[in-house]
């Protein structure tokens, strides 16, 4: 099991999509964005994912938590290619910045390696405070 960051920001926030769809999506082209799509088919059933909304300023916000319910990518209509998530839990959970050298946090999509931040992820998912 991994637990990853995906960013829901496409021309405006689509966080409420991917929760109601039950999908975490990668919204740039293959072509365009090639690493994006190749961490989003490592994902596989039973991973943990959070949609994520990071900026040097104000750090890591987790937006919401769910699990892979399948590692399949598949294209999903005005969304992207994504994987089917089982979203748990939906809110606003500043973690805010992190003094680690861990550049990855404003990409669309990456493994979250942080101990600290996949500890909230799983209290979020088990509905810990």
């Amino acid at each position: 099991m991994a637990i990853f960051g995906i960013g829901a920001r496409y021309e405006e926030d689509v966080t409420e999509q991917f929760v109601s769809a039950g999908v975490a999506c990668v919204g740039w082209s293959e072509t365009d964005a090639p690493p994006a799509h190749a961490i989003l088919r490592q994902l596989r059933t039973g991973d943990l994912i959070f949609i994520k909304s990071f900026t040097p300023q104000a750090g890591l916000t987790i937006k919401a938590v769910g699990i892979v319910t399948d590692g399949k990518v598949r294209e999903v209509p005005n969304l992207g290619a994504g994987v089917p998530v089982r979203w748990v839990w939906r809110g606003e959970e500043r973690i805010g910045k992190l003094e680690d050298k861990w550049p990855v946090r404003s990409v669309t999509i990456y493994e979250e390696h942080h101990p600290e931040v996949q500890a909230r992820v799983i209290d979020l998912l088990l509905g810990r405070s």
